[in-house]
């Protein structure tokens, strides 16, 4: 065991005369100056295109040494050079390099957005990815893409094909909403462009749902419930006791001249058991919303293409 007056320079690796009489590469200062610029410096470099030594004070080496204690980390030859980073992880997101592929593994599910949108930046892929409650049917799923050309030069393209990137979850075959399921995005690594995803995470208590209009659809809340031609309201307060769901109301309200649809929520004792029920919204765990008429249309307003204000 050391003793543990012995002098702290003799216990150093590396010691400051080391660290002197050698001249730093552009890119080597550039990096040292993000990093110890201040508290808005958020990776560090692991590897570089060649070794580099730098003239710097007691503080400075102090400052960079810190550096390994933030969050970002970046590995590959563009580190401090013009080129991408072959992978990047902060505490959000791991994004590796796998053949013609990056594969991205998002360890965090409720981390802001940026945390995302900065690891695929460093890769080079120009990706807004936000993670959104959903139903249990809809985590992992796209809820929403946008996808466009580079500087405007139409939709973005890929040699190895495919418009949206492929999702999966580790590990292999594990049900997606339950604790210790993973999910992986695997984009082709020669994509040009940009694209915005919403992608379906699991819902916390409480949250509301981003995938409302599922309702309906196999496994969800309301699954099996045919609406097409509108059921009494009684007949779908029955349903929702016997799948122990709390309902909520809102009154449709087709415009004439636009055919666009707005919603009034209603109280439960203002609606009567003769209305309506033309279509159902998921809100959040155990409730879910009934969109209702007073009277009968001629058919339902949403088998029309209507238009529903956002």
């Amino acid at each position: 065991m050391r003793n543990i007056h012995e002098p702290l320079d003799r216990l150093a690796r590396v010691h400051d005369g080391e660290l002197t009489d050698q001249v730093s590469a552009a890119g080597a200062q550039a990096l040292l100056a993000s990093i110890v610029s201040g508290p808005g410096a958020t990776a560090t470099a692991v590897t570089a295109p060649s070794p580099w030594r730098l003239r710097m004070p007691r503080l400075a080496v102090g400052a960079l040494a810190a550096g390994a204690l933030v969050t970002g980390v970046i590995v590959g030859p563009g580190v401090l050079g013009d080129e991408s980073a072959t992978s990047y992880a902060n505490s959000a997101i791991a994004i590796e390099r796998d053949g013609d592929q990056y594969v991205a593994r998002i360890k965090d599910p409720l981390a802001d957005h940026a945390k995302y949108t900065e690891a695929f930046h460093a890769v080079g892929l120009d990706i807004d990815l936000r993670l959104v409650p959903a139903s249990p049917t809809g985590v992992g799923k796209f809820l929403g893409f946008r996808l466009g050309g580079s500087s405007g030069a139409g939709p973005a393209r890929s040699a190895s094909g495919g418009s949206l990137p492929a999702l999966d979850f580790t590990p292999e075959g594990c049900p997606p909403h339950q604790d210790g399921c993973e999910l992986t995005m695997r984009v082709p690594a020669d994509y040009t462009g940009n694209m915005s995803l919403l992608l379906g995470r699991r819902a916390e208590p409480g949250e509301e749902y981003k995938n409302p209009e599922w309702a309906t659809a196999p496994g969800e809340m309301f699954g099996g419930v045919r609406l097409q031609d509108g059921r009494p309201v009684d007949a779908m307060l029955a349903e929702a006791r016997r799948r122990d769901l709390t309902v909520e109301f809102s009154r449709i309200r087709p415009d004439a001249e636009t055919g666009a649809l707005s919603f009034e929520p209603l109280p439960a004792d203002q609606v009567g058991g003769d209305w309506t029920v033309w279509h159902a919204w998921q809100v959040k765990a155990g409730v879910i919303r009934l969109l209702v008429t007073p009277e009968h249309l001629p058919e339902n307003p949403f088998e029309k293409g209507v238009r529903i204000p956002s």
